[in-house]
């Protein structure tokens, strides 16, 4: 999904993400400030099940749904590991999913079919795990993608293709299955190779659009964790603060 199309998605488009984004920024808000008045992490269940439903009765679909539980969890493990230290925070929120799952995983999902079917781990064995495609892919990708003097759209997509490789995208899975899983991986290592050999991929990317579109395969799963990816590179002190573009900037292709 971008400016041109609305990629595979009926449901969604670039303008109703972009409209609908705002709505993050409270339930982040009521997430800290529950962590803080020292809540359990029960309340931040239910915090995230309300921002699902405020997004589904404004917008009538399930927009930013991944933002909503890696965003929240992340959150969780900063404040409990009290450090910007990412092994502590990841450790942090493996401790905070473990916790979350205790009982049971959920399978009344779209995604939780998908892990049954295929036996697959998808977003909750990244979260079990501490998450990380975020911390030990998209993330050093981003640092590794700025050393080498990339411009800020390349660098993404560097962070991209790294986590197209790497990622078991329930949601290609569900669409595609295997076959269309293997094919994010195969294009994220043509991705890959086009950016360290300094081609400029838009062509390739528009292609693999086309032929995604066609075929109704996304990847979601990827698409969030990049986003995580971005989060925390801004969030964890490296550089002066004012060297990062502002957080609304768009990129262009």
């Amino acid at each position: 999904m971008d400016r041109w199309n609305n990629g595979s998605h009926d449901d969604l488009n670039y303008s109703l993400m972009a409209r609908s984004i705002h709505l993050l920024a409270s339930y982040f808000s009521a997430c800290a400030a529950a962590l803080a008045a020292g809540h359990p992490l029960e309340r931040l269940r239910e915090l995230g099940i309300g921002a699902e439903r405020d997004m589904s009765n404004q917008f009538h679909t399930n927009t930013h749904r991944g933002a909503i539980f890696l965003g929240g969890l992340l959150l969780a493990g900063v404040y409990s590991a009290g450090s910007r230290d990412r092994a502590a925070v990841s450790a942090a929120v493996a401790d905070a999913a473990h916790r979350l799952f205790a009982t049971s995983l959920p399978t009344q999902t779209k995604g939780g079919t998908v892990r049954g079917r295929y036996q697959a781990g998808g977003i909750i064995q990244e979260a079990l795990d501490g998450l990380p495609s975020v911390f030990e892919v998209g993330a050093p990708a981003l640092r590794e993608a700025g050393q080498l003097g990339f411009a800020q759209r390349d660098g993404l997509f560097l962070a991209m293709a790294r986590l197209m490789r790497t990622v078991e995208d329930t949601t290609a899975l569900r669409r595609r299955g295997p076959a269309g899983l293997a094919q994010l991986k195969r294009d994220g290592v043509t991705l890959e190779a086009l950016l360290l050999n300094g081609y400029d991929p838009v062509v390739f990317l528009t292609n693999a659009n086309h032929q995604y579109r066609l075929q109704r395969l996304t990847m979601g799963g990827v698409a969030d964790l990049l986003a995580l990816s971005v989060a925390w590179e801004r969030f964890e002190p490296r550089r002066d603060p004012a060297s990062y573009a502002p957080l609304s900037q768009t990129i262009h292709i």
